[in-house]
């Protein structure tokens, strides 16, 4: 039976600024060497056809020693066919990369109305249709309808799954997918990828952003690489990303100083992530219960961290160990606020007592002065 080795990658997104990050200038270029991982991947893996489903850009005006990289990347694996379909943060506009470049040969870019590029040599048909500006409607059904013959059907396409047409970013309906017949649906536009999904006889995925760009794109990405045929969908997660965003808690429970919390940190990131968890970058939430006599230093913690990673944010959100009757009982402002706070936890239901818990303690962090403004 035919078939097609292809890899499946979206929203790369070069270009893009994490502006928190004191290396955020150094992060856009690193956006390029993920690309350029990507395409050795493919390169390495012997696949037939690259399908970028959108968003390959964060906007069209993106500086050209960002964007020329990327072209001669493609260049430099003629053998390979790469195709591309806008997202809505690349649109084919009239400043689009797309179109003030002269591309490589074996750069095929998908129009913005419903598209079909054929590789007779493959026996393979690509479908779908690129972003014409920021915001796309979706449609009932792709206009062009492929053959009854055996040559693959594969779509490259940027858009959301949803249940209707009610989405200004190229709406997906389960009647789309269904009606469409393909063999093989390319997603972009959803940053975490997605188990590969069956409706009718097509399959089709997500496979998320390569590189995340916050705490909220958490953990491993990638691209899927594998085969695709008719009826037949083999295709492998493969990570590929520089750096991962993680979110880690740490219990510190009966540490007393700033050193030996950060030993801690490094030892169960160390442990977690192996030989490299310095690369990546972690958001810790410090737990656990400690001595009210004891001051949390963040930002020595911070520092003595970051020496030994990419980058580290720290979170307090340990719980002092403390006699609260006896402190209640003392004539200080303190002591009116744990007597008050005592007689209110006393009279709420279940789920008003652990927020008023974790009130009196940051209330006590307060007195203490430990509590910073931006505090979260």
């Amino acid at each position: 039976m035919n078939s097609v080795k292809i890899l499946h990658c979206a929203d790369i997104h070069i270009g893009a600024a994490e502006s928190f990050l004191s290396t955020a200038e150094r992060r856009k270029f690193e956006r390029i060497i993920t690309f350029e991982r990507i395409i050795d991947k493919a390169k390495e893996n012997s696949v037939q056809v690259i399908a970028i489903a959108g968003d390959l850009f964060d906007f069209n005006g993106v500086e050209s020693e960002l964007a020329d990289p990327v072209f001669e990347k493609i260049a430099s694996v003629p053998e390979i066919k790469v195709i591309f379909a806008a997202g809505n943060h690349d649109p084919l506009t009239a400043d689009s990369p797309f179109k003030t470049r002269l591309l490589p040969d074996n750069l095929y870019v998908l129009g913005t109305h419903d598209d079909c590029i054929a590789f007779d040599e493959l026996k393979l048909r690509v479908y779908g249709k690129s972003f014409e500006n920021v915001y796309m409607s979706g449609e009932e059904c792709f206009s062009a309808t492929p053959p009854d013959d055996d040559y693959i059907n594969l779509m490259v396409i940027h858009g959301e799954l949803k249940s209707d047409l009610n989405s200004q970013y190229n709406p997906i309906t389960p009647k789309f997918v269904k009606s469409c017949k393909m063999d093989y649906i390319a997603l972009g536009h959803v940053h975490k990828n997605t188990e590969i999904g069956r409706i009718g006889n097509t399959f089709f995925a997500y496979c998320g952003c390569p590189e995340g760009r916050g705490f909220d794109e958490l953990g491993e990405k990638g691209v899927y690489i594998g085969e695709i045929s008719k009826g037949s969908c083999e295709l492998e997660f493969v990570p590929i990303c520089k750096r991962r965003y993680i979110y880690e808690k740490i219990d510190i429970t009966a540490l007393t100083s700033s050193v030996d919390i950060c030993g801690k940190i490094l030892s169960a990131l160390k442990e977690e992530y192996g030989a490299e968890f310095a690369e990546n970058l972690y958001k810790i939430e410090l737990t656990g219960l400690l001595p009210d006599d004891l001051s949390i230093n963040l930002h020595e913690i911070s520092s003595r961290t970051s020496e030994e990673v990419y980058f580290a944010k720290i979170k307090d959100s340990t719980e002092t160990k403390i006699d609260f009757e006896k402190l209640s009982g003392e004539i200080t402002l303190k002591g009116l606020f744990v007597k008050n706070m005592l007689a209110k936890i006393d009279n709420s239901s279940e789920e008003e007592k652990e927020l008023l818990n974790k009130a009196l303690n940051l209330g006590l962090k307060a007195f203490n002065s430990e509590v910073e403004y931006n505090e979260d």
